[in-house]
């Protein structure tokens, strides 16, 4: 990593290198843990109808108790977010809140238990959106603490957050997420949680290699936003236009591949998709500001 290669350049010494590779392997290694041990306790705090957990606001029996349980998870996965994207880098911080909500989601109930709990597939698709505001601060305060990317060269040295979200470039580069929909319909061909999860995940794989490769000096913070709007909106758009006997659908798996997607995987596989994208397209050019 050009981290690594930096330290290996400093005064220290190689041996200074080893250890602080260490410390961060130790560190990121110990996050993710906590990180999906979170995930896995507060699925408890979103049950639905079935006692199971529903895996989103919108099927929780309780919304008060997923409320809190919503808010105190992204919270505490934020900050070990911040941990790791200061010892390691951003885009790795923002993979550790993503694997917090990885899962969670995991935990939780597909799109066939959200049938048999009577879901309404117009609320379900409008969650996502909702989350667009919550994880744009999240991802934002990570950004904001670990500091740039050593190897994506800052467009707006101390820019403000409109710049980091609406910069022209960033935006067109962001367009690429319009295909997510399109990949998860040629992915996922059954009601399975993997399936749905995988998809998505692939789709935002897709938009953090073009982000990275079409805005190279624009830190990727609306690159993690761009896939839940795309797919929220979408999703929307496809459950107003479906049939109104969703009995049949379910029976004859019919149901759009688009509305299996449950809000939880939207968000997560968003996440932990355009971070590995981002880590990808590494490979296919050479850094901004520290040479490898």
């Amino acid at each position: 990593m050009n981290a690594q290669a930096a330290d290996a350049r400093s005064p220290e010494g190689p041996a200074a290198s080893i250890e602080r590779t260490w410390l961060r392997g130790v560190v990121l290694s110990i996050t993710l843990a906590a990180a999906v041990l979170l995930g896995v306790l507060a699925s408890q705090h979103f049950l639905d109808a079935r006692g199971e957990p529903a895996g989103c606001f919108t099927l929780a029996v309780s919304k008060s108790s997923a409320l809190v349980g919503l808010f105190a998870l992204l919270i505490l996965l934020t900050i070990l977010g911040m941990v790791a994207g200061r010892l390691v880098n951003a885009v790795v911080g923002v993979f550790v809140l993503g694997a917090g909500l990885t899962a969670l989601t995991l935990r939780s109930s597909s799109v066939t238990g959200a049938f048999f709990d009577g879901a309404s597939f117009t609320a379900l698709s409008i969650e996502p959106i909702i989350w667009v505001i919550p994880i744009a601060g999240a991802v934002l305060a990570i950004f904001r603490f670990a500091g740039a990317p050593p190897d994506i060269a800052p467009r707006y040295p101390g820019g403000s957050w409109r710049e980091e979200f609406c910069d022209g470039e960033a935006i067109r580069a962001g367009l690429v997420a319009l295909l997510v929909p399109l990949v998860v319909w040629l992915v996922v061909r059954n009601m399975l949680k993997g399936q749905a999860l995988g998809g998505m995940c692939v789709g935002a794989i897709a938009v953090g290699i073009a982000y990275r490769l079409m805005a190279p000096r624009v830190q990727p913070l609306f690159a993690f936003i761009a896939p839940i709007l795309v797919m929220g909106v979408y999703q929307l758009i496809v459950a107003s236009r479906s049939p109104g006997d969703l009995g049949v659908a379910f029976a004859t798996n019919s149901i759009p591949p688009e509305l299996r997607v449950m809000p939880m995987d939207v968000v997560a596989g968003s996440l932990i998709g355009v971070a590995i994208g981002i880590g990808w397209a590494r490979s296919f050019r050479r850094s901004d500001t520290i040479q490898s």
